[in-house]
């Protein structure tokens, strides 16, 4: 029963995660701009204070089902939720060191056109509010959807006692779902339908793949702020391009070799890094 009840909670969660997108767009419309246009700072505005209450709400709701599941008192419950400031630390230096070996072949890429892959940090301005376009992509989109969709969904999953191959696999569907509205937007701009449908399944797959690699990083360093960090840094370096390869033939061969050797570091290195007592407090 409980099982059954975490998943309704958390299909909840992610239900009021996006209709809070659209719910003050609608309560504070501009002429300027449409519901669909996401990258107008008005909408951009909107949609975060939308996505920021609609997080703390999934938050409390979460905490309370734990207290009345368990009966655990507020530090437990703040653990079970990977906000523990004891675990944050390890965790993040987990993250990033993960993400490096993983994006290996994009930052080598990177480093040949001149940069580091991090450029994108010397030109967030001073003031992120006059210039939302950073506020929600590297602080408030990956800040919400890591608290909803890992502290809160995860946790839920956890504590009704679903195994943990489920926490970890199953649990991220829900994250790649809730990024399906965006066909609705591409539709009314008028993309055409098989253009919708790629876009569509290629950000499902990519989102829940994400979703993977964040659902194992909270159950294994038990804290959201591994998973955050990991959404940022996935964020700056956007999907990897691996047709940049043939733009440098004296490194062709080297760069593929480097996606091959990320890939499989990362799949060699992810258990014995965030094994209890190596890095992550036990």
């Amino acid at each position: 029963m409980e099982s059954t009840l975490a998943v309704l909670l958390s299909f909840g969660h992610g239900t009021m995660y996006v209709a809070s997108i659209y719910l003050f767009m609608a309560l504070f419309p501009t002429p300027l701009a449409t519901i669909h246009d996401r990258d107008h700072p008005h909408i951009m505005k909107q949609r975060m204070r939308g996505v920021t209450l609609a997080t703390l709400v999934s938050l409390a709701a979460t905490s309370i089902v734990l207290w009345h599941w368990q009966s655990l008192d507020v530090r437990q419950i703040v653990s079970q939720l990977g906000l523990d400031p004891r675990t944050a630390v390890p965790s993040v230096v987990v993250a990033l060191v993960l993400m490096c070996v993983l994006f290996l072949g994009p930052l080598i890429t990177s480093h040949l056109e001149g940069g580091c892959g991090w450029d994108v940090l010397k030109r967030v301005p001073s003031s992120l509010w006059n210039q939302p376009i950073y506020l929600r992509n590297y602080v408030v989109g990956p800040i919400t959807e890591e608290l909803v969709f890992r502290s809160c969904v995860v946790a839920l999953w956890s504590a009704s006692n679903l195994s943990m191959t489920m926490c970890v696999f199953v649990s991220p569907v829900i994250f790649g779902v809730a990024h399906v509205h965006r066909a609705v937007s591409l539709y009314v701009k008028g993309d055409a339908l098989g253009r919708i449908l790629l876009s569509t399944l290629l950000q499902l797959l990519y989102t829940t793949v994400f979703g993977w690699i964040a659902a194992g990083l909270f159950v294994r360093t038990r804290s959201v702020m591994g998973p955050i960090v990991a959404h940022i840094f996935c964020n700056l370096q956007g999907l990897p391009d691996f047709a940049k390869a043939s733009q440098y033939p004296s490194y062709k061969y080297f760069i593929w070799l480097a996606f091959v050797v990320g890939l499989v570091g990362f799949l060699v290195l992810f258990e014995p890094m965030t094994r209890p007592g190596v890095f992550v407090p036990e």
